[in-house]
């Protein structure tokens, strides 16, 4: 088969199960050339947002001391890859173009994620950050849906109030920073979220200021416990 990423071929030595199932491992989907180019973060990192960090000790980062001067709470965030130049091609034909085939080369290892940090920080729901429904037509398919184990338990408290205006991708770190809350709660989101540690999956931190107004409303609506969880920071 080719790679999804580059189109070169890559090699055909499949398992028996593959075989006899059709699903292929996520290191079978890409080429080795491809794979490299992704970027684990370490046990090493930032405490509260999950930056990939320098050395043996973990320190809180700029960004994360500039949130915690506004008196924003923590996010206990923690990511899986570096967003670097493969990472932001990938979410280019992923997120952008809509290849949704690219699902497969990360939904293992989310899923993998997600139900470790449920099971570990006993985790009520997980959540979604929502797209647009505008967003939804033209892509087809919320790009974090696919991450979300079918076998853990996940609701929607949380809605875009309106489309917004420009991208998120589109958008000078200053203006992220300095963003509105661009979430309101769903109509019954109270009697969901009201006691409930829960966990925010998005695709990308890059700011944390999406993650940190769709915490803040989550807790404003009675959840005693938000966490997040991204693929890449």
């Amino acid at each position: 088969m080719n790679c999804l990423l580059c189109e070169r071929t890559c090699p055909d030595s499949l398992s028996m199960i593959s075989l006899l199932t059709g699903h292929l491992p996520a290191e079978k989907l890409v080429c080795q050339s491809c794979q490299s180019g992704f970027q684990r973060i370490g046990s090493v990192c930032c405490p509260d947002c999950g930056r990939d960090q320098r050395g043996s000790v973990k320190t809180l980062c700029s960004d994360c001391k500039r949130w915690q001067k506004m008196g924003l709470r923590p996010l206990s965030h923690r990511a899986l890859f570096r967003y670097n130049e493969p990472m932001k091609k990938y979410m280019s034909r992923y997120k952008f173009l809509g290849d949704y085939r690219l699902r497969l080369l990360f939904q293992q290892a989310m899923r993998e994620r997600v139900i470790k940090r449920m099971k570990a920080e006993k985790l009520d729901y997980v959540i979604a950050i929502p797209i647009s429904s505008e967003r939804l037509a033209q892509r087809g398919f919320n790009q974090v849906a696919p991450f979300i184990p079918i076998q853990v338990p996940s609701c929607r408290p949380l809605r875009l109030k309106k489309q917004p205006k420009r991208d998120q991708s589109s958008k000078s770190r200053k203006e992220r920073m300095e963003s509105s809350q661009p979430f309101e709660l769903e109509p019954d989101a109270l009697k969901v979220v009201k006691g409930k540690r829960l966990l925010i999956i998005d695709d990308v931190y890059t700011t944390g200021r999406t993650l940190h107004h769709a915490s803040a409303l989550l807790l404003e609506a009675g959840a005693v416990h938000v966490v997040s969880q991204s693929l890449a920071r």
